[in-house]
């Protein structure tokens, strides 16, 4: 059921806010804290029944506010929410509570969505440790479980949001990425996401690790789901320069399944026949709603940004604690905790960290500098230069992951797509990757709307229940 229907049985009657939260409750105790341990959910909002029942009040007597309105959410527990722990998985920062809404929580609330709680990530966004660290391991929450197939990578570091959306303990999550965080693990687990463009989100109140990549997006089972959400988390924030130059569009008016004028550059990489034949369902699939399909060429080859993030996570997660309380007032306190508790917090190392605290924090460094501009130049050209060069809206391939990451690293958007179901028995997650010029998710949504209707694909595991 989507997100619209949701709301909507709650305007009519069919269902109250507080039975969505006891259904999403409900199945988290049966499959993630225990029965399969799935161990996707951080932490649960103590208020949320008296959330619930204030939401049920409010709709009852005024209407439904958005699409969104009392439907419940998790947010990646990098995001902060008021009242609850923000602690990027590092029990370092377990005594870390939250004042204040991030904006992106804050915008989700002034949608009417129920906030549930939080979603287990890998430690600091997967910026820990290079040791073999799994990924949806941290030291505080545990290891997250692909809702699918033990044992199977849930991949990335939103990979808490990316399972419980998979196995429908809510209808939609909140990730956040930087290079690969929303899309590899909605790949992984079969769901929908979209990247947005840098600065369409304000990044105010999430823990950082790159100033110029990161951005907070959705998590869903559809491509509408996704549509309506960003069109509420979208929005200027006078704390996050970054939004001052947005573009802000009409998401949800982009689900059409008419082609007519969009032009897609579809690129096939060195990939198994099973996705050559999902690139050659799309292009016929966009051929017949009347898009024009051409075939172009990418170069398969991603961009190291390692050395530019070291420097920018130390800036970033410096200035982010000196702004929130704990007894960890910077990146060497966490270091210094970590060792002090190694058979808890070092299982995988953190070498990572070391390494970022070995930077001056202040982006001076000319290495750093000539870097981060190679980065954006040759990311820019990439993207920008092969959509001018074939003359297209937006990009696609098809993959078990992102073929390429100079959209998250050029600060642009782009879209994943389950391309078909999955087989359990032998698990190959094949999804859609689009990528599009800056601000244009209308089209990536609407390429993804016209693929989605036609393929009708049901991407479930067998024992979750569905909304």
């Amino acid at each position: 059921m989507t997100i619209e229907e949701l709301s909507r049985g709650i305007e009519e009657g069919k269902w109250t806010c507080r039975d969505l939260v006891r259904k999403c409750l409900t199945a988290i105790a049966a499959n993630d804290s225990a029965g399969r341990k799935l161990n996707s959910v951080a932490e649960i909002n103590a208020d949320v029944f008296f959330e619930a029942d204030r939401i049920d009040a409010e709709i009852k007597e005024k209407g439904r506010r958005s699409p969104l309105h009392g439907v419940p959410v998790l947010l990646k527990d990098n995001i902060d929410i008021r009242n609850m722990h923000t602690t990027a998985g590092s029990l370092a920062l377990s005594d870390l509570i939250a004042e204040e809404d991030a904006m992106v929580t804050k915008r989700l609330r002034d949608a009417g969505a129920l906030i549930l709680g939080k979603s287990n990530l890998s430690e600091f966004a997967y910026f820990m440790s290079r040791q073999d660290m799994p990924s949806g391991y941290s030291s505080r929450g545990g290891q997250v479980v692909h809702a699918y197939v033990p044992g199977v990578d849930p991949s990335g570091s939103s990979s808490g949001s990316a399972v419980a959306v998979s196995a429908r303990f809510v209808p939609y999550a909140i990730g956040t990425e930087t290079d690969g965080s929303l899309m590899s693990p909605a790949i992984a687990n079969a769901i929908v996401s979209i990247k947005p463009t840098v600065g369409l989100v304000s990044r105010s109140g999430i823990l950082p690790i790159s100033n110029i990549q990161d951005t907070a997006g959705p998590m869903g089972t559809s491509v509408a789901d996704c549509a309506y959400v960003l069109q509420a988390i979208a929005g200027k924030d006078e704390k996050d320069a970054a939004t001052g130059r947005q573009i802000i569009r009409d998401y949800p008016a982009a689900l059409n399944r008419d082609g007519k004028g969009l032009k897609v550059a579809v690129f096939f990489n060195n990939g198994s026949e099973r996705e050559y034949e999902a690139l050659r369902k799309a292009s016929a699939i966009l051929k017949e709603a009347g898009a024009e399909v051409v075939e172009a060429e990418l170069e398969d080859a991603y961009l190291d940004e390692s050395e530019a993030l070291m420097h920018e996570f130390k800036q970033g997660l410096n200035l982010y604690l000196s702004n929130h309380s704990s007894a960890c007032r910077s990146l060497a306190d966490i270091i210094a905790y970590n060792r002090a508790h190694a058979g808890t917090c070092l299982v995988h190392g953190q070498d990572l960290l070391e390494s970022s605290d070995a930077k001056s924090g202040r982006l001076l460094e000319k290495e750093y500098i000539e870097r981060r501009l190679e980065l954006q130049k040759v990311s820019e050209e990439r993207l920008l230069g092969t959509l001018a060069e074939y003359g297209t809206d937006c990009l696609l391939s098809c993959g078990s992951r992102p073929c390429s990451n100079i959209s998250p690293i050029s600060g642009n958007p782009c879209l994943s797509l389950p391309a078909c179901e999955g087989d359990a028995e032998n698990w190959q997650a094949c999804s859609y990757y689009l990528m599009a010029g800056p601000f244009r998710e209308d089209v990536l949504l609407h390429t993804a709307y016209i693929l989605e209707q036609h393929l009708q694909l049901h991407c479930c595991p067998e024992w979750a229940e569905e909304f």
